[in-house]
């Protein structure tokens, strides 16, 4: 999804005719970064809606979640679990794992089969 994502906002700014200069200020502005592909995955959505509200023709298909079916698992097993089911729990749980990773959205699908496993563990110790 994240792929897609970066796909409407070039399509969003070609749209636009923004230049090189006005895109990366935008980016600046907004995310403190220079490149689409340095921000997170929930901010690629913001920048998407940004795009919108500038009069870019863009928007995600009908119908489908922006969450993989792997995702979509790891979010219910994960409220199953945690006290504070919160997204920004959830990935403060994932960055103990995997640094790297800003956003829990942005596991590859290895790592999220991995939490996943490591929060039923989770479950089954609490007895739940």
């Amino acid at each position: 999804m994240r792929k897609r994502l970066l796909q409407l906002v070039h399509i969003g700014k070609s749209q636009l005719k923004m230049d090189d200069d006005t895109y990366r200020r935008l980016l600046s502005q907004q995310f403190y970064q220079n490149s689409a592909k340095n921000i997170s995955y929930s901010d690629l959505l913001k920048l998407v809606k940004i795009l919108q509200q500038k009069g870019a023709k863009i928007r995600l298909p009908q119908g489908s979640s922006p969450l993989s079916a792997l995702q979509r698992k790891l979010w219910a097993v994960w409220k199953a679990v945690a006290e504070e089911s919160s997204s920004m729990a959830l990935n403060a749980y994932v960055r103990r794992y995997y640094t790297e990773v800003a956003d829990w959205r942005e596991l590859n699908d290895e790592q999220t089969a991995s939490i996943i496993e490591q929060l039923k563990q989770w479950k089954k110790r609490l007895g739940k």
